[in-house]
């Protein structure tokens, strides 16, 4: 039986440590910067002891996991290891989808095998996370004994493994940024659009939830570019006209961020084959036209 300990007591590994226990791995200990959260996570998995004493926690266990914030990672991995806190052999996993099992050389050197373990998953709260973890996608990369209990880990939540070089990490969490945090701030774009024409922002999002949801499904059934639809796909660009002629004069973000999104799904439309090239190039040139007017 494996024995765990979380470093860092928020969502993510609060939740990876609750689920471990459901799939028959021993929580050794929760540690984290304050006592409060530290008791709040064990209290939630139902196992460990919490401590704020992050080298002794950590030296309790074969597996450790350092589930802090991102720029905390490393200086935490420093101070265990410099604490003598890894045991030899021991298995250091981190969940960031940023950075690289490289932060974690200090572990390394002191004898331990790193790797970096990331849910491609949205994860806002303690609860939707042990929801959403089960069956997603994880990117791991790092040394071969820490994969091999990585994939034992990524199986025991059901989930597929993706695997990655270690330089191409931040190109892998740009384009899971985009499609998750980007698409919170393009629907955020759509209700600014909305409020300009007078409806209430809240009676906006519940209208568009359903048409957001297909959306959704459709990219599931169809895929990439097969989903689009709208204005550009069809070629329509008086109606992309009408679009940038409505928008506020004060208002002059909305026409930027119109226009650059616009320009993407235009190659996206020519991938579908459903814009021709003219009618490309004719939306463009609107996109054109209304960005040099913001700068008369």
């Amino acid at each position: 039986m494996h024995r765990v300990s979380i470093i860092g007591a928020g969502a993510v590994g609060t939740a990876i440590g609750y689920l471990l226990k459901k799939s028959g791995y021993l929580i050794a200990g929760i540690g984290s910067r304050t006592a409060e959260s530290a008791n709040k996570a064990r209290d939630f998995i139902g196992d460990g002891d919490a401590s704020i004493d992050l080298i002794t926690t950590a030296r309790k266990a074969d597996i450790v996991f350092l589930t802090t914030s991102d720029n905390a990672i490393e200086e935490v991995c420093n101070s265990i290891a410099s604490g003598g806190g890894f045991n030899t052999g021991a298995i250091v996993f981190h969940t960031s989808g940023a950075l690289s099992s490289e932060i974690l050389v200090s572990a390394k050197r002191a004898g331990a095998n790193v790797a970096s373990l990331h849910p491609l998953q949205s994860l806002p709260d303690v609860r939707e996370a042990v929801k959403n973890l089960p069956g997603s996608y994880f990117c791991i990369e790092g040394d071969e004994a820490a994969l091999s209990v990585a994939r034992e880990i990524v199986k025991a939540f059901d989930g597929r493994e993706i695997t990655l070089k270690v330089d191409k990490k931040p190109l892998y969490h740009a384009g899971a940024a985009v499609v998750s945090n980007f698409l919170v701030a393009t629907v955020g774009l759509g209700l600014d659009f909305h409020e300009a024409a007078g409806i209430n922002r809240k009676e906006s999002l519940n209208a568009l939830m359903p048409l957001i949801k297909g959306t959704v499904k459709n990219i599931e059934t169809l895929g990439i570019p097969s989903a689009l639809t709208g204005p550009i796909a069809r070629g329509d660009s008086n109606i992309i006209e009408d679009h940038l002629k409505a928008i506020p004069k004060d208002r002059q973000d909305l026409i930027i961020l119109y226009s650059e999104l616009g320009r993407y799904t235009v190659k996206v439309a020519l991938e579908k084959g459903t814009l021709k090239k003219d009618s490309a190039e004719k939306i463009i040139s609107l996109f054109d036209k209304y960005q040099e007017g913001l700068r008369i």
